[in-house]
């Protein structure tokens, strides 16, 4: 009964187009979080970005790209586990599924993939559209490219850049 439940609430979310609230079980990974909603539990992966561990998840990733980005997480041990700094287990977040993927409010109005971009720990995906969100993804990635933070402070960019735009 509950499952059933769940699924109401998620297909209403998907038609109406409105947040669901969902309680945050574990951060997996920077691009990856694990939410429940009464006894069932889901898995959220970020909307329109590109994170670096998605990179480095992929078996086809190049060996060039992908040792440049495990130097980078050694050098900035931090920026591995960055989303436990933003998100609170047991907290609850608001939560829009677009297709497979989900849009994280972790701050107000400011997603979780606004975040990681602003730290350079994700780049919009090639061919993004989506007009609600495509403005801020993109002014996101410019300021962290300006800072020079996350993977525009060194060559990590061009090492990878087959890998980043093209997952």
């Amino acid at each position: 009964m509950l499952k059933l439940i769940l699924l109401f609430f998620i297909i209403f979310s998907l038609n109406a187009k409105e947040p669901i609230l969902a309680r945050l079980t574990n951060v997996v990974a920077n691009d990856i979080q694990r939410f429940s909603i009464g006894n069932s539990s889901f898995i959220c992966e970020v909307y329109g970005v590109v994170s670096i561990e998605k990179v480095l998840r992929d078996k086809s990733s190049n060996s060039i790209c992908v040792n440049s980005l495990i130097d980078f997480y050694k050098k900035n041990a931090q920026l591995q586990y960055f989303t436990n700094q933003i998100l609170e287990p047991q907290q609850r977040y608001s939560i829009e599924f677009k297709k497979d993927k989900c849009i994280i409010y972790a701050k107000g109005q400011k997603t979780l993939s606004e975040i990681l971009l602003e730290e350079g720990l994700a780049t919009v995906e090639l061919g993004f559209k989506d007009k609600e969100y495509r403005y801020a993804f993109k002014k996101a990635q410019i300021r962290a490219r300006v800072a020079k933070k996350g993977m525009w402070s060194n060559s990590i960019r061009q090492k990878c850049l087959a890998d980043l735009i093209g997952k």
